[in-house]
């Protein structure tokens, strides 16, 4: 099953499920907003889910004065199961 097709039925665009799918699968404990390839998502729509997790609770969001970075923090979210779990199912997200 493609984390696409599972993304866009379960969760209402398919790059919500790949992005986080690849937070859970490729990045460290703290990554940087434009460090997602454009094969999980476009640039363009990445801050925009990012900041959904934030909001969720799964991400913390960190913004450094001297760096126009933007980087993020996995929490301990209980909510990150459901993507342990759906990393089961779904084939694998483009590093």
């Amino acid at each position: 099953m493609d984390a696409g097709d599972v993304g866009r039925l379960l969760f209402g665009r398919p790059s919500r499920l790949r992005l986080a799918l690849w937070i859970h699968q490729h990045a460290g404990p703290r990554f940087f907003q434009s460090e997602p390839p454009k094969t999980v998502i476009a640039q363009s729509a990445c801050g925009v889910e990012l900041t959904r997790l934030v909001d969720l609770g799964m991400l913390t969001e960190h913004r450094e004065p001297a760096n126009r970075r933007v980087y993020y923090e996995r929490t301990r979210s209980p909510l990150w199961a459901i993507i342990t779990a759906a990393s089961k199912v779904v084939d694998p997200v483009d590093k």
